[in-house]
């Protein structure tokens, strides 16, 4: 994170594989789906046994406009197992770790937090407890390593552990290595150098030396020799550490492949993983014609993940055709820019919206970790605000995104329709099943229904379905043989569906 503001500094600029034995047919899942518009906003509603015809058709209120079919088939084969590591949060020590923010980690699908969360990694001195504003004057946060591993091993999360890259002094940061694995016995992992170094304003200066009139940031080149000093100094002292290489650029996908270019070819043998930070919306200047619907469509722009995702990994690849082992992260996740243009959209339900998308799109590209910004944060996209209280996006971890299972089906669409995600997955013994359901295109509502010996016929189960307008998702259960024979989705609104 960049341009730190007190008292957050966080403003944003811009598997195992199904039993053998099991009846192929109960892996079919046939969804067909009518796109038809709906006014933006509408209440979704949920349908047991058909209505009557002559009322309102047999799925509900005739389409006012053209209909578009799509179908979806989901077969038995295993389409990737979502790790533990998927599931991450920034955690930054600009907040005390208490009850609040111990509810807010547990209960969620979270393992892996990033601390000390964002632009922090470079302010922080991890032994002096002191995070470092721009003029050089320095504040003690509300939390210290120490009592962040303490909390950690009470939650059971999997650390990664942000060094300052930005001082370029790798003496420190193994100094910083040392006292973490020798004094407080915690050893995270990953360790990560530095954040976003693009956007480094004191590049190769002390905390002391610090003031608003410095503008030396780094170059893909002078990043990756940075890289390659402090790896030599952690492992002097942390032979087995995994390293993170690249902390995200800080502009968005602008020039990432250079940046991951640099740092992987000069490094690929000492690295684990190298990360971007994506924020689609974050690129929208303040006077661009803002909409829900232009909102929405940033989720297949420029700086969306499914187009950086296939050429960030290109990059790694053509850099290093022998480090296969390098996993490209995504350790901050959000939709844009606090306070920018898009801020009303952001402060609203459509950030639940667009998150859920941006899930569904990373479980589809298979990354292996993503880190929403943040636990706590005066971020929009957090899920706790500055004064504890959960927001829509907590809401949409814990009652929703925690249904999904690891396994994830192989899944094929059929008339699919711009900004709408489908991920289904099942649990390992092929009893649970699920679909996450996302409707972020702004003018079709979905008519979803489950038939025939679909995904799977005859069972119990619950669905979960939350558009705008509502202040949390409708829960609605039902057994064997009672399913509903449709459900609609508003434009905007998220659904999941869990059958056992």
């Amino acid at each position: 994170m960049t341009v730190p503001t007190a008292p957050d500094l966080g403003t944003r600029r811009y598997a195992a594989r199904l039993p053998v034995g099991m009846r192929p047919f109960l892996l079919l899942l046939l969804v067909a789906l009518l796109m038809l518009p709906t006014i933006p906003g509408a209440v979704a509603t949920r349908t047991g046994a058909p209505p009557s015809p002559a009322a309102n058709g047999p799925l509900g209120p005739p389409p006012v406009g053209p209909s578009v079919a799509s179908t979806l088939t989901v077969s038995s084969g295993v389409n990737w197992t979502i790790p533990t590591s998927f599931w991450g949060a920034n955690v930054r020590a600009n907040y005390a770790l208490g009850p609040t923010q111990t509810a807010a980690f547990t209960g969620r699908p979270i393992a892996y937090v990033r601390w000390p969360g964002g632009a922090n990694a470079d302010r922080y001195n991890y032994t002096a407890n002191l995070i470092y504003a721009d003029d050089g004057s320095a504040t003690s946060p509300p939390s210290n390593e120490s009592q962040f591993v303490t909390w950690c091993r009470l939650v059971g999360c999997h650390a990664i552990l942000q060094l300052p890259g930005e001082i370029d002094d790798p003496a420190t940061s193994a100094y910083y290595v040392l006292y973490t694995i020798s004094t407080l016995h915690f050893h995270p992992a990953f360790w990560e150098i530095g954040n976003e170094p693009a956007q480094w304003n004191h590049f190769g200066i002390p905390w002391s030396r610090w003031s608003t009139s410095q503008n030396l940031n780094a170059t893909p080149g002078t990043y990756a020799a940075t890289v390659q000093a402090y790896a030599s100094a952690i492992r002097a002292v942390d032979p087995t550490g995994r390293l993170i290489g690249l902390p995200g650029v800080g502009t968005g996908g602008y020039n990432e492949v250079s940046w991951i270019q640099a740092t992987v070819r000069l490094n690929g043998p000492n690295l684990s993983a190298v990360a971007i930070h994506v924020y689609p919306a974050g690129g929208t200047s303040p006077g661009a014609n803002v909409t829900r619907g232009s909102y929405f469509a940033t989720l297949a722009g420029s700086g969306s993940l499914p187009l950086r995702v296939p050429r960030d990994r290109a990059a790694i690849l053509s850099s290093c055709p022998r480090c296969g082992s390098i996993q490209l992260f995504v350790t901050e996740l959000g939709s844009g820019n606090s306070g920018g243009a898009y801020q009303t959209y952001m402060a609203g339900f459509p950030a639940v919206t667009f998150t859920a998308a941006e899930i569904a799109q990373a479980i589809q590209l298979q990354i292996p970790n993503v880190d929403v910004y943040a636990l706590q944060a005066n971020y929009s996209g957090s899920l706790l605000n500055v004064t504890g209280a959960v927001t829509g996006v907590d809401t949409l971890y814990a009652a929703q995104l925690s249904q999904l299972q690891p396994i994830v089906l192989n899944l094929t669409v059929a008339g699919s329709q711009p900004n709408v995600f489908f991920v289904p997955t099942s649990n390992s013994a092929g009893t649970v099943f699920t679909l996450l359901a996302v409707n972020a295109n702004t003018t079709h509502g979905l008519r979803i229904a489950l038939g025939g010996t679909g995904f799977p016929g005859a069972s119990a189960g619950t669905d979960w379905i939350w558009d705008p307008g509502a202040a949390a998702p409708v829960a609605t259960s039902w057994g064997a043989g009672a399913e509903p024979s449709s459900f609609y989705l508003a434009t905007g609104g998220v659904l999941v569906v869990e059958l056992t």
